[in-house]
């Protein structure tokens, strides 16, 4: 419907959005540059935020820019599982055995993941999603699995994303050990007012948009609506468009903004 009142090329605001056209705030800017840092140290990354902020998107457009002959993606997005899950999970995905006992699991692991680096010479980069939710056995069990030849090589790059509770957790006594591990940590942020505008008419202009749809007094409302967190800001300028579309609204106001909220 709104494709079609306002001429679009294509659904505004969508989730397979390329690499190439994710919007630069400053924040994922930043975060941009620790995985960038990550290729040439290695080790694990945490990256924390707010349900909505765009981490795993960040991520995903780092993996899909990475070359395919030098690095090798593994994403594990099921955190919820017993310690025997946790480890066989971890195999499967790497492409190694399905083993029962965590011994062998451990061991297949370890091994797989030193294939990729010494014989195929690709580096494993291992996503966790939603690890604040990971269990303390979980946690301590990861900081097992990362101890490599003694604790002194790091071959393989895992980036572990999470809520901002698990740096709390992480601060506990019983997870020292793998806070110690952890060679970055970054806290990606809501967009600012301006960068909010800016975004949501960067992702007009993707579909071709090229003059203002929502006024300057819309825009205010969707981030004050929003707290400038992109999942959400999608959600109000896509059901604002929906409105605006069956009210025959070419530039859309606070008005619509406001009703789109109240049916979040």
């Amino acid at each position: 419907m709104i494709e079609a009142y306002y001429n679009l090329r294509k659904a505004p605001f969508a989730k397979d959005i390329g690499p190439g056209d994710t919007y630069p705030g400053d924040s994922i800017l930043e975060f941009s540059q620790r995985l960038e840092y990550m290729k040439e140290k290695r080790g694990i990354l945490l990256a924390t935020g707010e349900p909505g902020v765009g981490k795993t998107l960040a991520v995903r457009s780092f993996v899909e820019r990475l070359n395919s002959n030098q690095y090798k993606s593994f994403y594990i997005p099921l955190s919820t599982v017993s310690i025997i899950d946790f480890y066989r999970q971890l195999s499967i995905t790497l492409g190694g055995e399905a083993r029962y006992r965590k011994s062998d699991l451990f061991l297949s692991i370890q091994n797989t993941i030193r294939d990729y680096v010494e014989n195929t010479k690709r580096i494993p980069v291992i996503i966790f999603d939603e690890c604040h939710l990971l269990s303390n056995e979980n946690l301590y069990e990861l900081q097992i699995i990362t101890n490599f030849q003694m604790d002194s090589v790091d071959p393989a790059i895992f980036i572990l994303i999470g809520q901002p509770h698990i740096r709390e957790r992480l601060m506990s006594p019983i997870h020292r050990s793998i806070n110690q591990r952890i060679s970055l940590k970054y806290h990606i942020t809501p967009l600012s007012k301006k960068e909010t505008s800016s975004y949501i008419q960067h992702h007009l202009k993707l579909c071709g948009v090229n003059t203002p749809l929502f006024n300057e007094n819309a825009l205010g409302a969707i981030y004050q609506n929003s707290s400038g967190i992109p999942r959400v800001i999608n959600s109000i300028a896509i059901k604002a468009m929906t409105i605006g579309s069956l009210e025959r609204k070419d530039v859309l106001t606070e008005e619509e903004v406001y009703m789109a909220s109240k049916e979040l």
